[in-house]
C-alpha cells in the first residue's frame, strides 16, 4: 500500500513535500498507527503536524496487444523508453556514459517485464532499471580498480586490476617463447665442437676461461667460436642474408687491449656509448653532455659580458 504525506508546519498550509525540505532538518516523527496522524518534533518543539492517506493503485489502462509497440502487461516501447530513463536520473552516484546506462537499464526492465507472472507496477520496472545500472557501475568501478567498500572513491591496486591494466612486456610473450624454441634447435644443428664453445662461452662469460675449460688456446678458442657465431647467425636471420655484424665482443675488449672505460673514468655502456659517422672509435655520452654544456655556459658568458 502506498501513502501520500502531507504536512502542516504551524502558521502555513499544508504542503504535500519532503519532509526535510519543508521543515528544515532532521526531526523525530510521532505517529499514531490507527489514525494514520502523528507530530514532528526538534529539539522537544513541534515543528509540524502530517497525515498518511492511502493511496491506491491504479492500473495501466488495458490497451491492444496486437499494437506494433505493445511489449507485455500493457505495456509499450513508450513506457519502457520513460522507465529507462527515470532509471537513469533516479541512480545519480553512477559514473557511467548516460547512453550506457539507459541502455543496461532498458534491457534490465524489458526482462523483468518480459519474465514477470504478473503486471508489474511502473515503479517496479523503475527500480529493475536503476539496480541493474547500479550493479553494472560497480562492475566498472572494480575493474578500473577502484574499490566499492565503505571508502567508496579510494583507488587501490587489486591483483585483477593490475593484471589487466599493467604495463605489457616489450617483447610478446610469444616471440620470446619461440626465441628460445629456435635457440634450442639451432645449437643442435651445430657440430658438437661449436656448441661446446657457445655453451662454455655463455656460462663463463669470458673467453680465457671458456677456452681452459675445454682445454683450448686461446687463439684456438677465438677461430671455433668464430665459425660457430657464423653458422649460428645464417639460421638465426633465414631465410633473409644475416646483416653484416658490427662492433667488438665486449668479452675480448680487455684482452685486446680496448679500454671498457673512457679517459675520464666512464664505462662504456651500450647506453653511454655513441659512434660519429665518418669517425672511428667509441664517444662517451657523459664526456660529451659534459663538453657541450660547457660549451652552451661559455657562449652565455661571452653574451653577457658583450
Amino acid at each position: 500500500m502506498d501513502y501520500q504525506l502531507t504536512i502542516t508546519p504551524p502558521g502555513q498550509p499544508p504542503a504535500h513535500q519532503h519532509a526535510r525540505g519543508l521543515l528544515g532538518g532532521q526531526v523525530d516523527i510521532h505517529l499514531d498507527p490507527e489514525t494514520l496522524t502523528g507530530t514532528a518534533r526538534r529539539a522537544g518543539a513541534t515543528v509540524g503536524t502530517f497525515t498518511l492517506t492511502p493511496v491506491e493503485q491504479h492500473q495501466l489502462a488495458t490497451v491492444d496487444t496486437a499494437a506494433p509497440d505493445h511489449v507485455a502487461h500493457g505495456y509499450t516501447i513508450r513506457d519502457l523508453n520513460r522507465a529507462a530513463r527515470a532509471a537513469c536520473v533516479s541512480n545519480r552516484t553512477a559514473t557511467l556514459d548516460f547512453t550506457l546506462r539507459h541502455n543496461t537499464a532498458w534491457s534490465a526492465i524489458a526482462e523483468h517485464l518480459i519474465t514477470a507472472e504478473q503486471q508489474p507496477t511502473f515503479h517496479d520496472l523503475v527500480c529493475a532499471g536503476s539496480q541493474a545500472v547500479y550493479e553494472d557501475d560497480r562492475a566498472a568501478q572494480r575493474m578500473y580498480g577502484v574499490t566499492t567498500d565503505r571508502n567508496s572513491g579510494r583507488v587501490v591496486l587489486r591483483p585483477r586490476f593490475t593484471a589487466y591494466w599493467a604495463t605489457a612486456p616489450a617483447d610478446p610473450p610469444d616471440e620470446v617463447i619461440a626465441d628460445r624454441m629456435a635457440v634450442d634447435q639451432i645449437l643442435r644443428t651445430l657440430p658438437e665442437n661449436q656448441r661446446q664453445a657457445v655453451v662454455a662461452l655463455a656460462v663463463l662469460g669470458d673467453y680465457q676461461k671458456a677456452a681452459d675449460s675445454l682445454g683450448l688456446t686461446y687463439k684456438a678458442f677465438v677461430v671455433r667460436i668464430g665459425r660457430a657465431r657464423k653458422a649460428f647467425r645464417v639460421l638465426w636471420f633465414a631465410p633473409d642474408a644475416a646483416p653484416r655484424q658490427r662492433g667488438t665482443d665486449r668479452r675480448v675488449a680487455s684482452r685486446a687491449g680496448i679500454s671498457d672505460h673512457c679517459p675520464q673514468g666512464h664505462e662504456f655502456t651500450p647506453e653511454n656509448t655513441t659512434r660519429q659517422h665518418g669517425r672511428r672509435g667509441r664517444i662517451c655520452r657523459a664526456c660529451k653532455r659534459g663538453r657541450d654544456a660547457a660549451r652552451r655556459q661559455g657562449k652565455q658568458e661571452l653574451a653577457v659580458a658583450v
